[in-house]
């Protein structure tokens, strides 16, 4: 995943539990008062907001002024932080993902997984409006969406609860949970590979054990270390990863690079099939960025702003994926011969970074070897920041949950910290360390399956074309294109929701 992550990483918000028993998951009960940190998929931190009692997030004093006006955003601003939260930990399984069907059908599969998660974005925003606007008439005063006051920030989850209902919530949020796990899962298996193929050492010379030490080492880093240092660290690691893409790209085409390895088509690895892995689940995780539009939303107040910011912010992400694919593709043209051997070892992924070592250093000679270190350099950045981010969203979770849960007020001791951290990474972690070297691959892909697709791809249309039969239940007349378009967007979820439970 990129997914950024992508989360990251991961925008922290309100899911509402079951009635009774869960006042609002994700948010405190009256007299409760928690701090909340939006986190992105690449695991720096942005601005706090404050859960209120009824469940939804209060925008903190920086926010809320970029909201009234007082100290303006720009689209430009907030494009950049849609770009900065969608690439992550999962860039490297691109060039697996993209090898089998070649440069040009996979950047047409690419092209066409970006328009359909823009237009669930753009839907997961339209409906934001809708229910801001729905709520200003129920409260007796008539808002446009251009000019309301957006002091709260509406979530997927709070967005879910007001469509479907509490229970619809609260397993929103055991999705989002999911979803996390995934990822550490991903990236963790993926840090052990690493660590394990660069550090020989004699006392650890298996993978699985890389990824204990490395899970380790970042969990005492999060215990440690405050949030704000955290945040600083993601900041180094952020531009380390950026600076280490260009050096690739740059570098390419003395490491070896030709554009023989581009001709290759096969367009049938586009559609799903049995026996082979399918692309599109890891282009949606790559590109996935839906996860902060309700925070670009809250800040811009004006959707032909937000759909601005989000059109040119998503299309970044993409075009780093475009050229990344070329670069490897380019280095390592695909091989049949090597996939049919690949498969009858007993593996299923054929990954052209498993033959890029030896490739850039028999061609490129020191150039090749710089390379080769801006490769790992990147893989290691946005690998660590996506674990970061993921490790912050899984305690921010608990910490709500139990506030939520909670009768009186609890004090957060040091062994309550140390548990926290270790449910959030060590059941991933364990996984990781056991499975086989390309559970990074399949655990990207499961996530751009299902968690990412249902909740990001699904959701947002289906709460859209709810709040648009509420108004006109209210006597509002229907609008049919835009009725339409929401429909097409959940029948397109469904349908690769359908595919990829045909393909397991």
């Amino acid at each position: 995943m990129v997914s950024l992550t992508k989360t990251t990483i991961f925008h922290l918000v309100t899911i509402t539990g079951s009635s009774g028993f869960l006042q609002s998951s994700l948010s405190s009960p009256p007299g409760h008062h928690i701090r909340t940190q939006t986190t992105h998929r690449w695991g720096s931190s942005l601005h706090s907001s404050s859960p209120t009692t009824d469940g939804s997030y209060a925008l903190s004093k920086d926010d809320h002024a970029n909201s009234t006006g007082k100290t303006k955003t720009t689209v430009a601003s907030q494009a950049a932080l849609i770009a900065g939260t969608t690439i992550g930990g999962g860039f490297l399984a691109l060039p697996a993902a993209t090898a089998p069907g070649g440069a040009l059908p996979s950047a047409l599969g690419l092209v066409a997984v970006w328009t359909y998660l823009l237009g669930c974005s753009l839907s997961f925003a339209n409906a934001i409006f809708l229910m801001k606007d729905n709520s200003s008439k129920i409260n007796g005063t008539h808002t446009t969406r251009s000019n309301t006051n957006y002091d709260d920030e509406i979530s997927i989850f709070s967005l879910v609860r007001e469509c479907y209902g509490n229970i619809a919530g609260l397993l929103t949020g055991v999705l989002f949970l999911l979803l996390i796990k995934a990822t550490l899962v991903a990236q963790l298996s993926k840090a052990g590979v690493l660590l394990h193929t660069n550090i020989p050492i004699a006392y650890f010379n298996h993978r699985g054990m890389w990824t204990i030490l490395f899970s380790f080492i970042v969990t005492a880093i999060c215990l440690v270390a405050g949030k704000l240092h955290i945040e600083r660290v993601n900041d180094v690691l952020t531009s380390t990863m950026i600076l280490s893409f260009v050096t690739l790209v740059a570098l390419a085409g003395r490491s070896g690079w030709t554009i023989d390895g581009l001709k290759r088509s096969n367009y049938k690895s586009l559609f799903p099939s049995l026996g082979s892995p399918w692309a599109v689940p890891v282009f949606i995780q790559l590109l996935l960025h839906n996860e902060v539009v309700p925070l670009v939303s809250s800040r811009l107040g004006d959707y032909k702003k937000v759909s601005r910011a989000i059109v040119f912010g998503s299309s970044i992400p993409l075009l780093m994926c475009l050229i990344w694919s070329c670069v490897a593709l380019g280095i390592v043209p695909y091989e049949p011969a090597l996939e049919v051997a690949t498969t009858a070892s007993g593996s299923v992924i054929y990954d052209p970074l498993s033959r890029l070592s030896e490739r850039v250093i028999s061609k490129g000679g020191p150039i090749g070897k710089i390379f080769l270190t801006s490769l790992n350099t990147m893989a290691g950045s946005a690998i660590c920041t996506t674990v970061f981010g993921s490790i912050l969203a899984t305690t921010q979770y608990l910490d709500d949950v139990i506030a939520a849960t909670s009768f009186r007020e609890r004090k957060d001791t040091s062994w309550t910290k140390i548990f926290k951290h270790a449910f959030a990474i060590f059941p991933s972690a364990m996984i990781a360390a056991l499975g086989s070297s390309e559970l990074y691959y399949h655990a990207t892909a499961f996530a751009g399956e299902f968690p990412c697709t249902f909740l990001f791809g699904l959701i947002p249309p289906l709460c859209n074309l709810r709040l648009r039969w509420k108004r006109r239940e209210q006597g509002e007349a229907i609008q049919l294109k835009e009725m339409s378009v929401q429909i097409f967007l959940a029948s397109v979820s469904v349908t690769i929701l359908a595919a990829c439970r045909r393909l397991r």
